[in-house]
């Protein structure tokens, strides 16, 4: 059950960090089905496939795609806004995913809820965004802070959307992705390091695009990929430090 909600939080990550649909939606509500697919990011896991559904909402205030959610203290639109947000985080290790057998002996990585604030800053020449936030479970108790640049292009019946940005983890959020114990360590007799990491961050580079092929039905999807740096680079538990994640789906709005 938990890989299929990581699944499903993959994808509506993907969705939701763009939402074409709001720029060409006529009602807040949207309903449909979407496909991710996301590279194997521990050693030894498989890549990540899914098909699901997709529920959004997308008010002057209030919205909610997802996994997430949040309330804008200005109307959709405003120049400058504050947005207050939670959303599922669905980094997660499942030991028993690995067919590494060392792997297999480390402790696994539960996913959290993080909750926090948001500025955005609009221009015509596209969306400043700064964001900082915690983990409100006590999963690891860790602190994240984003920047992030969006530049949409809107048609008659499409757009895309250029963005880009770096993302920061403090140690204890890096320690429970990519951290490996000394006692995780001993269990495999060395085989793999004991691995201690300071707060470092990652640069992303992200395309969406969505295009109206009638009144209320919107194809959207959207490409990211993502370049871990630091300390990070150095982890052994990690496949890869660059991952590429894609999304398409289809939505009805009502």
């Amino acid at each position: 059950m938990k890989k299929l909600l990581k699944n499903m939080a993959v994808l509506f990550v993907g969705y939701t960090a763009f939402q074409p649909v709001a720029f060409a939606a006529k009602s807040p509500w949207s309903i449909g089905v979407g496909a991710s697919y996301s590279p194997a990011v521990y050693r030894g896991t498989p890549t990540n496939r899914m098909v699901i559904p997709i529920l959004g909402y997308e008010g002057e205030h209030f919205f909610m795609r997802g996994f997430g959610m949040g309330y804008r203290i200005n109307p959709q639109g405003s120049t400058h806004n504050l947005v207050i947000r939670a959303i599922y985080d669905p980094r997660t290790f499942k030991p028993g995913d690995s067919d590494i057998e060392e792997m297999k002996l480390l402790d696994e990585r539960d996913d959290t809820v993080l909750a926090g604030l948001s500025y955005q800053y609009s221009t015509l020449f596209g969306m400043l965004e700064t964001s900082v936030g915690a983990d409100v479970l006590g999963v690891h108790n860790g602190v994240y802070g984003e920047v992030a640049w969006r530049l949409p292009l809107r048609f008659k019946n499409a757009g895309i959307t250029p963005a880009f940005g770096y993302s920061y983890n403090d140690n204890k959020l890096n320690q429970h992705l990519y951290g490996v114990s000394q006692a995780e360590s001993n269990r495999t007799n060395g085989r793999i390091n004991a691995f201690d990491i300071n707060g470092s961050g990652q640069f992303f580079v992200g395309l969406s695009a969505y295009y109206v092929i009638a009144d209320q039905l919107t194809v959207n999807g959207g490409v990211r990929y993502t370049n871990l740096e630091g300390g990070i680079e150095n982890s052994p538990v990690l496949d890869s430090t660059e991952a590429t994640t894609a999304t398409i789906g289809i939505t009805y709005s009502f």
